[in-house]
C-alpha cells in the first residue's frame, strides 16, 4: 500500500525565549508560536495512518511541556539567577541557543519519540516567520 501525510495545523503554545541575535531579541520575550505537525505512513486495516483525535492527543501532550515555559538551551541553565513573586517553568533544549529553528528540531524529535513515526514540524514565530525541522 501507499504511505499517506497526514497532519495538524495550528496548535499553538506560549512561552519566552531569548536569542543571541543582537538586539531586542537579546531581552527576554515571548510570543505565542504556532506549530505544524505531519507525519507520514501506510494506512492499516482501519484505512488510516492513525485516527486525527489521537495525533492531535499525543501532539498536545508533547507541546504541555513547552506551554508557558521559559525556553533555555542547556547550556544556560546554570547561569539562571531568576527570582520573584511568579512561577518558573523551564524548558530546556539542545543546541546553543533558544532559537526556533533549534527548538524545531527538538519537537521534531520529542514527537517522533511520542509518536513512533518520523515527524516533520514547523515552528511560526509570528506571522510569516517559521523554521521546519524533520526528526533525525
Amino acid at each position: 500500500m501507499r504511505k499517506v501525510k497526514i497532519g495538524l495545523t495550528g496548535l499553538t503554545f506560549d512561552a519566552a525565549h531569548y536569542t543571541p541575535s543582537g538586539g531586542k531579541c537579546e531581552d527576554l520575550h515571548g510570543h505565542t508560536f504556532t506549530v505544524d505537525v505531519e507525519i507520514e505512513g501506510v494506512p492499516g486495516e482501519d484505512g488510516m495512518v492513525m485516527d486525527f483525535r489521537d495525533l492531535k492527543e499525543k501532539v498536545k501532550s508533547v507541546l504541555s511541556s513547552w506551554d508557558h515555559a521559559f525556553i533555555v538551551p542547556e547550556q544556560d541553565v546554570a547561569k539562571l539567577k531568576l527570582e520573584g513573586p511568579f512561577g518558573l517553568k523551564l524548558k530546556v533544549i539542545k543546541g546553543p541557543a533558544a532559537t526556533t529553528e533549534c527548538m524545531a528540531i527538538q519537537l521534531a524529535d520529542e514527537l517522533r519519540d511520542a509518536l513512533g513515526l518520523p515527524v516533520k514540524v514547523r515552528i511560526w514565530e509570528g506571522p510569516g516567520k517559521y523554521a521546519e525541522a524533520t526528526s533525525a
